[in-house]
């Protein structure tokens, strides 16, 4: 959270420093960034999972000077930490591997904000993203443990919000492509129940006092419809 805090600081600092009036940006545009999310919540989330990539699209329109508007679609996919394997003993040793997926599809709508820090160079975007989140887990290997009892569901249902910060840099006047920092926090609490990680001891002793949140650093493109 320091870090993302660092971040935004230096990017509102240069960018107050260059703007050079305003200049308006495309009536509509079509906004997209993929990149690979790291868990900065819970430390029984974290234990748990790792992520693999988070992408979103969304169709925006210039609302009032550079606000705009806009409505999207993300996709969130977590694998577990390599480090789970159980072994069972039935006339020898057996050992179970784990390929647990988080997979998460959200809509959302999306309010923010250009700022030029440069004419024909490019700008930076303020946004927040709020919407809700279907996510489930898949590839659950069975379990009878204790601890995994009593069995919750493997469906997550919940709010998210998700405020993102862009540079973004023109290439000509229908498309820019971006360098992209976001911070995703689901309302909900991890259950190592869920995708049945209870009974290992690394799990079930860490921390889960917080919600499920993660970071994502990625890149992006935004393409500029009805550009003057």
């Amino acid at each position: 959270m320091k870090k993302l805090t660092v971040i935004l600081f230096l990017l509102t600092s240069f960018q107050g420093l260059s703007q050079r009036g305003e200049q308006k940006n495309a009536l509509f545009t079509i906004r997209g960034n993929v990149g690979i999310p790291k868990i900065v919540s819970s430390k029984m989330f974290r234990t748990s999972f790792a992520g693999i990539y988070e992408a979103n699209l969304s169709v925006n329109v210039r609302l009032f000077s550079n606000a705009y508007f806009g409505v999207g679609y993300q996709n969130t996919q977590f694998q577990n930490n390599k480090f789970l394997t159980q072994q069972t003993y039935n006339n020898g040793t057996i050992v179970v591997s784990y390929n647990t997926r988080l997979l998460c599809h959200g809509l959302f709508l999306k309010l923010g904000y250009d700022k030029f820090f440069s004419e024909k160079k490019g700008y930076f975007s303020y946004s927040i993203n709020a919407g809700y989140l279907l996510s489930g887990y898949n590839n659950v290997n069975s379990d009878t443990s204790y601890y995994n009892q009593p069995y919750p569901s493997k469906k997550i249902r919940a709010l998210y919000i998700q405020p993102e910060v862009s540079a973004n840099f023109i290439v000509d006047e229908k498309m820019s492509f971006s360098l992209m920092l976001g911070y995703t926090s689901l309302f909900n609490r991890f259950d190592a129940r869920a995708p049945r990680f209870n009974q290992f001891q690394e799990i079930r002793t860490e921390s889960n006092k917080y919600l499920m949140a993660w970071l994502n650093f990625g890149v992006g493109f935004n393409v500029l419809i009805n550009k003057k």
